[in-house]
């Protein structure tokens, strides 16, 4: 790869993924983790400055937003103060940045998935953030890349499938959202994916701009969740079969505030990059395995 790629939380579970991939194409990422005192904007400049980067990779925050859906007020105000600071900095050295962004830029509201036109409504403080700093990033600079993800599983304790997996050991009838859609996507798929765009644009393809992914095809949360089950009794990571009871999207605490129709479309990404989706299903051993190791 001819541009100098600079990984911001290449400490995180998707960061790992992300240098593993590269590396197994003989690609190099120069990853820096989250200093000791936490992500802040004083420390940009200087990192920006020892790399002099071409592309700017940012998942400092990969974790909070997107496994703890994190929505503490101060916790995203840090967040934002850092990210207005880094789009700045990149735009100023003309360095690419690439920025992840969520279905939860969208209400939920609509009854088929979201594609890249669609107008953002966000309806919790997280998705607010991301669709602020979405339009703050196409403002300040024409080279960016924005890579938007529903459901994104990976082996986490704490995170999406974390909380899943603990509901379904629990021995206890386990109720879960039935009207709850999206795309799950294991990290290792996501990380493919922003690897192919970075190749892409590597080879001066004017692909900037903003894209949906997932990996096919999509799903209800209560779907899904049998899925698993069914992988975890095959695989024996399950003894008995968990009573799923189906509940009303609403009340449902683990859905963390994302929209109910969390489900996007990904056609832009396949006819612009070329970039087809993997099916999440023959994704599940390989996730779970992850999982178990962890």
């Amino acid at each position: 790869m001819r541009m100098r790629v600079l990984l911001l939380g290449g400490e995180s579970l998707l960061g790992r993924a992300l240098v593993s991939q590269a590396a197994a194409e003989s690609i190099q990422i120069e990853s820096v983790g989250c200093p000791a005192g936490g992500w802040h904007p004083a420390g940009i400049d200087e990192v920006l400055s020892n790399c002099q980067p071409d592309a700017v990779i940012n998942l400092a925050f990969y974790h909070e937003q997107f496994q703890l859906g994190m929505q503490d007020a101060s916790e995203l105000a840090r967040q934002y103060a850092f990210s207005e600071r880094l789009i700045a900095a990149c735009a100023t050295r003309r360095a690419m940045l690439f920025m992840l962004s969520s279905a939860r830029v969208f209400d939920g509201l609509k009854s088929t998935p979201y594609t890249e036109k669609d107008e953002m409504a966000p309806a919790d403080p997280l998705g607010q953030l991301q669709a602020v700093l979405e339009k703050m990033l196409q403002q300040a600079s024409d080279q960016h890349l924005i890579l938007r993800f529903s459901w994104l599983l990976d082996e986490s304790s704490d995170g999406l499938l974390g909380r899943l997996l603990t509901q379904l050991s629990s021995q206890r009838p386990v109720q879960l959202a039935e009207e709850w859609r999206g795309n799950p996507t294991p990290i290792n798929d996501a990380a493919r994916v922003m690897l192919a765009l970075l190749k892409q644009v590597d080879c001066d393809a004017p692909l900037y701009g903003v894209y949906h992914y997932g990996s096919s095809e999509i799903s209800s949360w209560i779907s899904f969740a049998k899925s698993l089950i069914q992988e975890l009794l095959a695989s024996r990571q399950l003894e008995a079969d968990p009573v799923v009871q189906p509940v009303p999207f609403v009340p449902q605490p683990a859905t963390g505030g994302e929209p109910q129709n969390a489900a996007l479309a990904c056609r832009r990404i396949l006819m612009a990059c070329g970039v087809k989706p993997r099916p999440w299903r023959s994704q599940l051993p390989e996730l779970l395995g992850a999982f178990a190791k962890a």
